[in-house]
């Protein structure tokens, strides 16, 4: 028999105690609070070493809803607001943030019109005050962009092509600083790498060329080891050689290992099998890419691959096709069935503490219709935030379980108040979500949660144990809380925190969930 736990819940004022077996999450909320602004979003945290946290919340304004700045708080341990600080800016966006030696540094890019130069930035202030300073890590001139960093600077600039944008990225523990500028080059894919330590010294810069067209090499991932500063990308390549292939994806994923002494390649494709998107994981001295296969296309998804991969000699070790389990199929249908799924996305993979990766999706995908009134007509879109797919795979790269978890949400718009946020804890995954009051009962001892209103709903949480049991509580009812909360737009920066805004109106409300 299942040990049952008293949890006890405290939000603002009141207290609500429900039993809820094997699980124990505490919850904490911030105030109420009121901005001058409507429409904030929660865009990054930051521990403060100290047991609080920094939060920072954009804003928009004018006409045309433009990025103005960020709502800039401090908050300790029990989410009491320290200090707070509106961060303006003039075509900067935060890109990442963190502490480091008793300061807050803010990752910024900004496009200086005058030098017509896109500028790598650190703003840093002490974490007593918010007097920041300002240093520039690095620039490049606007004739050397491929235009692809709308979303990196704030504005569009010369012909997108598709391709990823320019990024910033920290390592695990922020030892390490990866930026990455797309350099415009029709006739070959090429990038511009620095790596800077912690302390915003510049360890190594790199060229990366592919000596292929640019709009035949897709980029799906760029990571920084936080041991050494060594930068891992992974990319898809539609090569002449490939696209000869009678069975399978006619193409190759390309992994390159860069460092300031050396670089290396493996290029490597998915026999029979199509593979839409691989993602590279690195956990210790282990990488592997792990992604969803179809035996029929691109866009449909049968099972889940594994490309273990040797780190020093950068060659494949092994690889593993496994299709979804008949429990899987069960979840999904009520009734054994040979089909594939159709629009599955990634939303988090994650590392256990025995090295067991826990790969969470959703079914997501966009239907629009015509309605014709007196002006001729208008198209109207809905967003559809489907099924929960979650599997677990072993360190070797075997499937361990696979369960489908029905859910059935949809919007007129892109919501963060829908979908999920997931992390891992203790041997379980847990799943947070907002739905209705009323989970459907399916044939077959199977659940379907389903959405409401998005700002009307309650917040749940669904756990899933090392055998692939799952359960699910529910946290919060609307009915005791102020302001929904956006489970689409969670944040972990730690080991067992999660933290939520959530918003009605102008009302405000931070929201903090430990497990």
């Amino acid at each position: 028999m299942k040990k049952l736990l008293l949890v006890t819940v405290f939000l603002l004022g009141y207290t609500q105690a429900f039993l809820a077996q094997d699980l124990n999450v505490d919850i904490k909320t911030s105030e109420v609070y009121k901005d001058k602004k409507k429409n904030t979003t929660l865009s990054f945290t930051a521990s403060d070493g100290k047991g609080g946290l920094f939060v920072g919340r954009s804003y928009y304004g004018g006409l045309l809803k433009t990025l103005k700045g960020y709502y800039i708080e401090h908050y300790d341990s029990n989410l009491n607001l320290v200090k707070e600080f509106d961060y303006e800016i003039d075509r900067e966006t935060v890109q990442q943030a963190f502490v480091n030696n008793g300061e807050l540094h803010l990752l910024t890019t900004q496009y200086d019109r005058d030098s017509r130069e896109i500028k790598c930035l650190v703003q840093s202030t002490s974490v007593n005050n918010f007097k920041f300073s300002s240093k520039e890590l690095m620039s490049l001139n606007i004739k050397e962009s491929s235009g692809r960093f709308v979303g990196f600077y704030g504005i569009g600039l010369q012909q997108v092509d598709g391709d990823s944008f320019g990024s910033i990225s920290l390592s695990k523990n922020n030892n390490y600083i990866v930026v990455n500028f797309d350099i415009k080059n029709k006739d070959e894919e090429t990038h511009k790498i620095h790596v800077f330590n912690k302390n915003f010294e510049e360890v190594f810069t790199n060229t990366f060329k592919r000596d292929i067209k640019d709009r035949k090499f897709i980029l799906k991932d760029i990571s920084v080891d936080d041991n050494n500063g060594t930068v891992y990308l992974l990319g898809k390549a539609y090569t002449d050689q490939k696209r000869k292939k009678k069975e399978g994806g006619k193409y190759q994923y390309e992994l390159y290992r860069i460092n300031a002494k050396s670089s290396k390649s493996l290029s490597f494709d998915t026999d029979d099998k199509f593979v839409r998107s691989l993602t590279p994981v690195f956990d210790n001295d282990r990488v592997f890419c792990v992604g969803f296969y179809s035996e029929r296309n691109d866009n449909r998804f049968k099972g889940v691959g594994y490309f273990n991969i040797d780190p020093e000699t950068l060659t494949i070790t092994s690889k593993k096709f496994s299709p979804f389990t008949e429990q899987f199929i069960m979840d999904k249908y009520g009734k054994s069935k040979d089909k594939e799924l159709r629009n599955i996305s990634y939303r988090d993979i994650l590392i256990t503490s025995d090295g067991e990766c826990l790969i969470n999706g959703e079914e997501f995908y966009v239907t629009s219709h015509y309605v014709s009134n007196q002006y001729g007509g208008t198209w109207r879109y809905t967003y559809h935030y489907r099924d929960i797919v979650s599997l677990k795979l072993g360190k070797d790269g075997d499937l361990i379980w696979a369960r489908n978890i029905n859910k059935k949400q949809a919007s007129s718009a892109p919501s963060d108040y829908l979908s999920f946020t997931s992390t891992y804890h203790n041997d379980k995954a847990y799943i947070f979500i907002n739905c209705s009051d009323k989970v459907r009962k399916l044939r077959n001892d199977r659940l379907e949660f389903k959405g409401i209103k998005a700002k009307k709903s309650n917040l749940y949480v669904i756990t899933i144990d090392s055998e692939g049991t799952y359960d699910y509580k529910s946290l919060i009812d609307d009915k005791d809380a102020e302001v929904p909360f956006r489970v689409g737009n969670g944040i972990y920066d730690f080991s067992n925190e999660i933290i939520f805004l959530g918003q009605r109106g102008r009302k405000k409300q931070l929201l903090k969930l430990t497990l």
